[in-house]
């Protein structure tokens, strides 16, 4: 006979476990992951390429103008306004989007005078080129420039370099100054010839120039500056750091020539009073790429007096 089992009985129930939170959500993570990896790796590779656009073909043409007014109390309070384009590094290897903009930048700022401060050309250029970039420049008093490394090392400084410049209209500088007539005052235009290959020298670029003089020092190299002697020098322009050419944010500039990271682009004081303005260039060198370093055309107006003094700097910048 069966026996049936007791009122209120009930088999017995497996135990369940606990569940893991932990382990539910490296479960989940997981599922997000294989679902995410290909956007992932997507988004990641369209990144990639669009810095390299912009490296390679957005920046290097991409010109900004920086404008600065800088006090000179050698000019006096009530001289007028002198405008300067600074430019350096230009490396013309031929007339492309970034030479016809600059051209077109430079004189719309209708300058007095157009400085140049070395690196004019590239390995591969032509005179006729770098003739019709320069000779395309206007300004209402002179047009003026140095030789710097890249001209000597790709032989233009010693071959068909000078001819080139002369026949553009601008002054050529190698140790040598010329003066300026303008309502500015008595102005002085003296430029060394390259510091980086030892072409240069002061004291010869100097003879001539009087503590009366407002004085304008072109230079390749911003080193110059280290040491300016007793030689009355209101202004050093120099170039030659492409301001890095190629920064990364938080790190800023991945090479700067020796010499040069403590002055890679914007206005400096220098002993003896002078102010050093480094020109971030137009151009490129080893690699046609410029990365968070546009290339720039400085538009300077040099005032006479002292600043305001509210202002902590003798410069006031903005760009566009």
């Amino acid at each position: 006979m069966e026996t049936l089992p007791n009122e209120g009985w009930a088999p017995p129930i497996e135990s369940v476990p606990a569940l893991d939170p932990g382990r539910i959500l490296d479960v989940a993570l997981r599922i997000w992951a294989r679902r995410l990896r290909a956007p992932t790796i997507a988004l990641c590779a369209l990144s990639a390429c669009a810095l390299v656009v912009d490296a390679l073909l957005v920046e290097p043409d991409w010109i900004e103008v920086r404008r600065s007014i800088e006090y000179v109390p050698a000019l006096g309070p009530n001289a007028a306004d002198l405008t300067v384009v600074h430019l350096s590094d230009p490396h013309v290897a031929r007339i492309g989007k970034r030479e016809r903009s600059a051209v077109a930048l430079i004189n719309a700022a209708r300058p007095d005078l157009i400085l140049i401060s070395g690196d004019l050309t590239l390995r591969g250029a032509r005179a006729a080129d770098l003739e019709a970039f320069l000779s395309a420049l206007r300004s209402r008093y002179g047009n003026f420039a140095v030789f710097g490394n890249h001209d000597y090392w790709d032989r233009a400084a010693t071959t068909w370099g000078p001819e080139a410049v002369r026949l553009s209209g601008f002054t050529l500088l190698r140790n040598s100054s010329r003066r300026v007539l303008c309502p500015a005052g008595r102005i002085v235009v003296a430029g060394v010839d390259d510091p980086v290959t030892g072409h240069d020298s002061l004291r010869q670029a100097m003879r001539g120039v009087t503590r009366r003089d407002v004085c304008i020092l072109l230079s390749h190299s911003p080193e110059i500056a280290q040491d300016l002697g007793n030689w009355d020098i209101d202004i050093v322009l120099a170039g030659h750091t492409h301001g890095g050419q190629v920064r990364l944010p938080w790190i800023g500039a991945l090479y700067v020539p020796p010499g040069t990271r403590d002055t890679i682009e914007g206005w400096f004081d220098v002993r003896g009073g002078a102010r050093l303005h480094v020109s971030q260039g137009l151009g490129w060198s080893g690699f046609p790429v410029r990365f968070f370093c546009r290339p720039r055309l400085d538009v300077i107006t040099l005032r006479g007096g002292r600043p305001p003094d509210a202002r902590p700097s003798r410069s006031v910048i903005g760009q566009s």
